[in-house]
């Protein structure tokens, strides 16, 4: 099972340009990640990291001496968006903090993924996550961008405790702030997260909500959250909160495979034996043999919330569809990299596709993990679409995904910052 299949690994086009050299990417089809209709034949120029322009025919100019690439027949799109990952998959206590977070945004990047906004990170990680965060503004990057949470806020019970912990994570220089609201009566009280939600745009900083229930959403929304982190479950969305999250332009992210994942190991799932899948069974490959466990099986089989789970994610692609229908912005985000079996990378196609089996086009798919996911932590000045003056990060297939989703894994390579991401050797 751990045999690797390298042959998937990228195809390299040795494009890479002297620093500050421009590269054009000429003949392809561009799909720009703001749901505009792709551009044909097109040419993508790249200089010092970032798109110098976007065009097709004479009304794109080549700087002399810029390196041209071939991409006839290729399909140009954004460096796919994560708006709710995380880095903690690796859990080996001996590995330097560094180390895991490298090796985990490498994974990502390797599936496409460019950019990664963990909501939670380990105690032990956030200063080394929000120190790479610093890093990625200057160099080459191997790796995904990353933006930082501190660890989930949860079950605060006094204003000064919500205080207090906003403060400490914003004097960390955190990128926002996570909290869990499980619908409990321990949780949070409204009263407090009030105050929570309050102190951190005080500090410059939005607000994502871990939840489950259109109460509890309502109640989030009444008192300012930024971003619904995970699908509203028990029940359809309503015309009132609909309103409520376009009035307050409230990013939604589904994080479908978040859901998937509770139940689907209950059986050895099919994409276990998927070449796409296995292009990074080095890293994969422990969790895989624990889930491949007849007993590990048995227990989902047997565990009432991975059973029950399956109706909430039928309620989830419900509400997803309703939202995307009345035009609320939604953002793709998996969740992925932190309980078992929630795969960095592979899932971010898997969320694609789960989206265009609950009724979303593959362009509205395309835009939430790229523009949309973008926009909702407001990094749309830099990230998420292929735009003059944006990162060149960027997404190289072999075939279209307007046509099929599933073609966002005929990975041709990976451009970040400008630059080719080299080939990984996972022999």
């Amino acid at each position: 099972m751990l045999a690797v299949l390298a042959v998937f690994s990228f195809q390299s086009s040795l494009a890479q340009a002297p620093a500050g050299g421009a590269v054009a990417l000429t003949g392809a089809r561009v799909i720009d990640g703001t749901g505009a209709a792709p551009l044909e034949v097109a040419t993508v120029v790249i200089a010092n990291g970032r798109i110098q322009t976007v065009g097709t025919g004479t009304a794109v100019k080549i700087p002399p001496g810029a390196t041209r690439v071939d991409m006839s027949g290729k399909t140009i799109m954004p460096g796919i968006v994560n708006a709710h990952g995380h880095l903690s998959f690796d859990k080996n206590p001996d590995r330097p903090s560094r180390d895991k977070l490298t090796s985990q945004l490498r994974v990502y990047a390797d599936y496409g993924v460019t950019t990664v906004v963990v909501l939670g990170t380990e105690p032990d990680d956030l200063r080394d996550a929000v120190k790479l965060r610093d890093e990625q503004g200057h160099g080459t990057l191997d790796r995904a961008r990353v933006y930082a949470a501190g660890p989930s806020l949860r079950k605060l019970q006094t204003a000064d405790e919500a205080r207090t912990m906003v403060d400490a994570y914003a004097d960390e220089k955190v990128d926002l702030i996570k909290m869990h609201i499980f619908g409990t009566s321990d949780d949070t009280p409204p009263a407090v997260y009030r105050v929570l939600i309050d102190e951190a745009h005080k500090r410059g900083l939005r607000v994502a909500a871990h939840l489950f229930y259109l109460k509890d959403a309502r109640g989030l929304l009444n008192a300012g959250v930024d971003v619904i982190a995970h699908s509203v479950r028990d029940q359809d969305v309503d015309a009132a909160l609909i309103a409520d999250i376009k009035r307050r332009d409230v990013g939604y992210i589904p994080t479908l495979t978040r859901d998937l994942a509770i139940f689907v190991y209950e059986t050895t799932p099919p994409f276990f034996s998927d070449p796409f899948f296995l292009r990074r069974v080095d890293f994969y490959g422990k969790q895989m043999i624990q889930l491949k466990d007849p007993a590990q099986q048995q227990k989902i089989r047997d565990n009432q919330e991975a059973q029950s789970i399956k109706k909430a994610l039928q309620q989830a692609n419900r509400n997803l569809k309703i939202l995307s229908d009345a035009g609320v912005r939604i953002a793709l985000g998996t969740d992925s990299g932190i309980n078992l079996g929630q795969w960095q990378g592979y899932f971010e196609h898997t969320e694609m596709e789960m989206m265009v089996q609950a009724g979303l086009t593959p362009m509205q798919a395309l835009v939430a993990a790229t523009g949309g996911a973008a926009r909702v932590w407001r990094l749309e000045q830099q990230l998420g679409t292929i735009q003059s003056g944006k990162q060149a990060d960027l997404l190289v297939l072999n075939a279209n995904p307007l046509s099929d989703i599933r073609n966002t894994r005929q990975i041709h390579s990976v451009w970040i910052g400008g630059h080719e991401l080299a080939q990984t050797n996972t022999e």
